[in-house]
């Protein structure tokens, strides 16, 4: 695997459902539907890029639109990465 992008940022309900899927999250039908699509879109191929423990990776608060889902609400990012084989 080779990497094709290293900084994709993501909100928070991107960030949740590619690191532990969809079950037990709370968010509308529309932005599950928007999460879903935005990161089939990227491919099957993502990478967490960040240090939960560190804090690497990670905007606590940021003005950029999510590389996923494209919602530009400001909040949480956290970044990943695109691999390919």
């Amino acid at each position: 695997m080779r990497i094709v992008q290293d900084s994709l940022w993501f909100c928070t309900d991107c960030t949740a459902v590619e690191c532990n899927g969809v079950e037990g999250l709370d968010i509308t039908p529309e932005q599950l539907k928007d999460t879903l699509a935005g990161l089939k879109e990227l491919g099957m191929h993502l990478a967490p890029n960040f240090d939960s423990e560190t804090g690497e990776g990670i905007e606590d608060w940021s003005t950029d639109p999510c590389d996923a889902c494209h919602s530009e609400l400001a909040g949480y990012r956290a970044r990943f990465a695109l691999l390919a084989e």
